[in-house]
């Protein structure tokens, strides 16, 4: 089965050049230019996805504020999130795992950097899944 992947930057070139990359390698991935319908998707697709990236700057609602509502619901708190942005300051890498980021890669990245986090956000996905099946 297919990894699911949300995307979440208001760049639509960024969506869909991330989006390739993952697909490339058999990911399915879903994808929003805001921080406000993400959330509703984490919760929409909550069982479904394995991992979030998310841009931290964003018009609308920041991806900070983005990451700290999906880690509070009781449903989505055990997504990994991958905070993706521009910013490289040690500020916002403090701020983004603050606000509950599992992880963090700066813009332009690797692809196979990116690959490689990915899976390994979803290895620990799928641990989780798994506990919480035999946890229940």
């Amino acid at each position: 089965m297919s990894k699911l992947i949300l995307i979440v930057d208001d760049e639509e070139i960024n969506r869909e050049m991330i989006g390739s990359v993952l697909e490339d390698f058999g990911y399915t991935v879903l994808k929003t230019g805001d921080a406000k319908t993400a959330i509703n998707m984490s919760l929409e697709y909550k069982e479904k996805i394995s991992v979030i990236l998310m841009d931290l700057v964003m018009p609308d609602n920041d991806g900070f504020l983005a990451i700290a509502t999906i880690k509070s619901q009781r449903f989505t708190k055990l997504i990994p999130i991958m905070a993706l942005t521009a910013s490289t300051d040690k500020e916002s890498v403090i701020k983004a795992m603050n606000s509950g980021a599992d992880d963090y890669l700066t813009k332009p990245f690797d692809p196979d950097e990116l690959i490689y986090r990915v899976h390994n956000l979803c290895k620990i996905s799928d641990f989780i899944k798994r506990w919480d099946v035999i946890a229940k």
